[in-house]
């Protein structure tokens, strides 16, 4: 692992794992050893412990019987619960950020669309991975409520380390996937509120999706092996 600077240190500590965690890079029920991530990184402990409790709260990690860490399990009913709370966070977003949207969005928008559009296109998953992130962010500042931003944000890792997972399996589907998108941001363009949470859920149903099959080949493929 990499040197980390003095400053905010547990920040860097959450950040550094967690994009390990969302490229697959640390597995799902990997373990997560306390010490030898305070060895590798040069710091004392503390920082490393409470950037586990961090990735715990996000459900990045959780608690083994003995008290440790390891990488989360990605759990078919566990992807449900996230998708049935996306979809009751951000059609609420992308409802009210058609009834508050300003002019001056839209320049940030329409590039944040041409970039995820540009990503399917070219296979960039990073690249469609970080447009889906920023559009989620800006969708819900401009909508403008702090506390679905709040929660939002929290449930954002893990939403990343799904996608991550499906699109690296089925990367010529996520255009049907994208296009809802495109379809809510036209909406919100034209200041339609239910048009704009409805494009919202055709999204989120087409990208669970996406998940299952990727992930039941994935299992498959586990078995044949």
């Amino acid at each position: 692992m990499d040197q980390l600077s003095k400053n905010n240190l547990s920040d860097q500590i959450v950040d550094l794992i967690s994009k390990k965690i969302i490229r697959q890079e640390l597995k799902p029920g990997e373990a997560i050893v306390e010490t030898q991530i305070s060895k590798e990184l040069g710091v004392s402990r503390s920082p490393v412990r409470d950037a586990l409790h961090i990735l715990e709260q996000i459900w990045l990690v959780e608690r083994t019987p003995k008290g440790g860490y390891q990488v989360s399990m990605l759990t078919m009913e566990n992807i449900q619960y996230l998708f049935e709370t996306a979809v009751v966070l951000y059609q609420f977003a992308f409802s009210k950020a058609a009834e508050k949207v300003d002019p001056t969005d839209y320049p940030a928008l329409e590039s944040l669309m041409l970039r995820m559009e540009a990503s399917i296109e070219g296979n960039d998953f990073e690249l469609y991975i970080t447009s889906v992130t920023q559009m989620a962010h800006k969708i819900l500042e401009i909508a403008g409520n702090p506390m679905i931003e709040r929660i939002a944000r929290e449930l954002m890792p893990t939403a990343e380390r799904i996608q991550w997972a499906s699109i690296t399996m089925l990367p010529d589907q996520l255009k049907k996937v994208v296009s809802h998108v495109r379809r809510g941001v036209e909406s919100i363009y034209k200041k339609q509120p239910d048009e704009a949470a409805s494009a919202f859920g055709d999204f989120a149903a087409a990208h669970i999706e996406v998940v299952i099959e990727s992930l039941n080949q994935s299992s498959e493929q586990t078995a044949t092996n």
